[in-house]
C-alpha cells in the first residue's frame, strides 16, 4: 500500500472510526433504560435478539462499535476489510431503519423526524463503500503509478544518458579538434623549420658557387695578365742585356784589338820603345777596360733592375687586385654560411 493511498483515506476512516469508537464506548456504560430502550428497537426488527438481556445487548452492541471503529482507525487493517465492516454495521441500521414504523414516511425513504437520527448512518455506508471501492481499485492504481514513475525514471534516466553522451561526444569532439589542430601547428611548424633550412643551405651553396665562380673570374681575368706583365719584363731584361752586350761588347773587343795590335807595331818598330808602348797599350787596354767594362756592366745591371722594378711593378699593380677580388670572394662565401647557419638556429 502506497502512503499516498493512506494519506488519501485517512480523513475518511479517522472520522468515522473515531465517531464510531465514541458511540461504542458510550454504549457500554449505558444504564438501563436505554439498554433497553436498544434492546427493544433492535428485538422489533430482528426477533432473535428479543431473547437476549438487555444489558447484555448493550454491552455487546458497544463493544462490537468499539472493535470496528479501531479497525477502521488502524491503517494496517485493510481497507476493503474496514469498508466491508462499515457496510455491515451501516447495512444493519438501514434495515433497521426502513422496517421499523415511523422512521420513513409511508412508501418514501425519506426518513421522518423520529428516523433522522437513523438515516444519518448512510453515510457510513457510503464511506464503507469508498473504502471498498479504493481498496480494490488502489493496486491497478498504484500499478499504474509505478509504472508510469518507472517509464518516467527511465526516461529521464535516458535523457540524463543522452545528455551526458552528448556532452562526451562534444568533449570527445573538442579535445579531437584541439590534438588535430595541435598536430596541424606542429608538422606546420617542423615543415617551416625543414623549408627555412632547406633554403637556407641552398643559399650557402649558392653563395659558395659564387664565390668560386668571382673567384675564378678574378683569376682567370688578372691571372693572365699577370703572367704576361712578368713575361714582358722578363723579355725586356733579356733584351737590355743583350742591348748592352750588343752595345758596348764591340767597343771593348775593338780597343783590345787596337791596343794589341799597336803593341805589336811598337815591338816591331821601336824595339825597347816598343816595349814600353807595349806596356802603354797594355795599360790604355787595362785602362779601357776599367773605362768601359764597368758601364756594360753597369748597363747590365740597369737592364736587370729594370726587369726587376717591371716585374714588381705589374705585381705591386695586378697583384693586389687578385688578392682583393678572392678576398672579397672569401668573405661573401663566409657571410653566406653564417646566414645559412642562422637560418638553421
Amino acid at each position: 500500500m502506497s502512503l499516498s493511498a493512506k494519506v488519501r483515506r485517512a480523513p475518511l476512516r479517522v472520522v468515522t472510526g473515531a465517531f464510531i469508537v465514541s458511540s461504542g464506548v458510550s454504549k457500554l456504560r449505558a444504564d438501563e433504560d436505554t439498554a433497553k430502550q436498544l434492546h427493544g428497537l433492535a428485538g422489533n426488527t430482528y426477533g432473535f435478539l428479543g431473547k437476549l438481556d438487555p444489558k447484555l445487548f448493550a454491552k455487546a452492541l458497544g463493544a462490537g462499535e468499539t472493535a470496528l471503529g479501531t479497525a477502521v482507525l488502524l491503517p494496517v487493517v485493510s481497507p476493503v476489510v474496514a469498508g466491508a465492516g462499515l457496510m455491515g454495521f451501516s447495512g444493519a441500521l438501514l434495515n433497521l431503519y426502513w422496517n421499523t414504523p415511523g422512521m420513513h414516511e409511508e412508501g418514501s425513504p425519506k426518513p421522518t423526524q423520529q428516523g433522522i437520527a437513523i438515516a444519518k448512518d448512510t453515510w457510513m455506508f457510503g464511506i464503507g463503500a469508498a473504502l471498498v471501492a479504493d481498496g480494490i481499485l488502489s493496486p491497478a492504481h498504484d500499478k499504474h503509478v509505478e509504472l508510469a514513475s518507472t517509464v518516467h525514471e527511465k526516461r529521464n534516466r535516458k535523457a540524463k544518458q543522452s545528455r551526458k553522451a552528448r556532452k562526451a561526444a562534444k568533449l570527445a569532439r573538442a579535445q579531437a579538434k584541439g590534438h588535430a589542430l595541435e598536430v596541424a601547428r606542429e608538422t606546420g611548424s617542423e615543415l617551416t623549420k625543414r623549408a627555412k633550412k632547406s633554403a637556407a643551405l641552398k643559399r650557402a651553396h649558392q653563395a659558395s658557387d659564387k664565390a668560386a665562380k668571382r673567384l675564378g673570374d678574378a683569376r682567370d681575368e688578372y691571372g693572365p695578365v699577370a703572367v704576361e706583365k712578368a713575361k714582358s719584363a722578363r723579355d725586356a731584361a733579356r733584351q737590355a742585356a743583350r742591348q748592352a752586350a750588343a752595345e758596348y761588347g764591340p767597343v771593348v773587343a775593338q780597343k783590345t784589338k787596337q791596343a794589341r795590335r799597336a803593341a805589336k807595331e811598337a815591338r816591331d818598330e821601336y824595339g825597347p820603345i816598343a816595349a814600353e808602348r807595349a806596356r802603354a797599350a797594355r795599360d790604355a787596354a787595362i785602362h779601357a777596360a776599367e773605362e768601359y767594362g764597368p758601364v756594360a756592366a753597369d748597363k747590365a745591371r740597369q737592364a736587370r733592375d729594370a726587369a726587376v722594378d717591371a716585374a714588381r711593378s705589374a705585381a705591386d699593380e695586378y697583384g693586389p687586385i687578385v688578392v682583393e677580388r678572392a678576398k672579397q670572394a672569401r668573405d661573401a662565401a663566409q657571410q653566406a654560411a653564417d646566414r645559412a647557419q642562422q637560418a638553421v638556429r
